[in-house]
């Protein structure tokens, strides 16, 4: 039976469903990717004419950049999932910042952190339309689109637009013009938030031991990629598990239930 310690972003608290997430840890084993997707909102329309591409990557003062040069048309980042559409050739880059620094901003404005607060910067031409990822799942509660905002961190303070239109996994917002921007939204609707959530497991040895590590947050690409290099930088091996089929309400408690027979089929050789 593993023993093991559940994380949450910094900024989440723990999530929960609405009842203890009973799993069968040897049915959540994958080998390949894992497609986004939720239960709870899949009768909620999303739009589909996005051609899926992968971005050019450079490591920059220790962080990882992406950069994208497209045609005209509609396109989303599979790392990300930024989507935007371009009238023309566009080049641009961006790249994930810390939330921490703006934890206290975001308690004073009363708002909560509802996708990546993405650096965006425009290489070449402009965006007709951006559709910025979010993590606030709409199938309980879709009156949560009115509590959304776009949060602009600027170089002398912050400030809010208005979002043009909530899908499923985006808020859409035309013409954008990019500072550090992300999706936020007010506390009055915090009280009854689901969220889609990732799983990621990690197994470590030390000492002859198997140590795993297992983390539940609100999905958040740039959070994926700070657990992803933590885990790297201390030897960890990742064990790919599907990601919960259902959206958990925020800041509440969870529970991972593994049966003591539990085995890792295939075998996982931990460097």
């Amino acid at each position: 039976m593993f023993h093991s310690t559940l994380h949450a972003a910094p900024w989440s608290n723990y999530v929960s469903g609405r009842d203890n997430y009973i799993v069968n840890f040897k049915q959540l084993l994958l080998t390949l990717g894992i497609p986004q997707s939720c239960k709870t909102c899949e009768h909620v329309e999303d739009s589909t004419h996005w051609l899926q591409i992968e971005p050019l990557t450079s490591t920059v003062q220790g962080g990882t950049m992406f950069r994208h040069r497209t045609p005209k048309g509609s396109y989303e980042c599979t790392v990300s999932g930024l989507r935007w559409l371009c009238e023309r050739d566009v080049i641009l880059k961006y790249h994930f910042r810390n939330w921490e620094p703006y934890s206290q901003l975001l308690k004073d404005m009363q708002c909560t952190q509802g996708g990546p607060l993405l650096d965006i910067t425009m290489e070449l031409g402009e965006l007709e339309e951006v559709h910025l990822p979010h993590c606030v799942c709409l199938g309980t509660n879709s009156s949560l689109r009115s509590g959304m905002k776009i949060l602009h961190v600027e170089e002398h303070g912050v400030s809010l637009e208005e979002v043009h239109e909530v899908t499923r996994f985006h808020a859409k917002i035309l013409h954008p013009k990019f500072s550090p921007i992300s999706v936020i939204l007010s506390y009055i609707f915090s009280w009854n938030i689901d969220v889609h959530c990732e799983l990621m497991l990690y197994l470590t040895v030390k000492r002859e031991t198997l140590i795993p590590r297992l983390y539940l947050f609100p999905s958040n690409p740039g959070q994926i990629q700070a657990v992803e290099q933590q885990e790297k930088s201390q030897g960890s091996s990742r064990i790919l598990i599907s990601r919960p089929e259902r959206s958990f309400k925020l800041n509440s408690s969870f529970r991972l239930n593994i049966p003591r027979s539990t085995s890792i089929n295939p075998q996982v050789q931990i460097q």
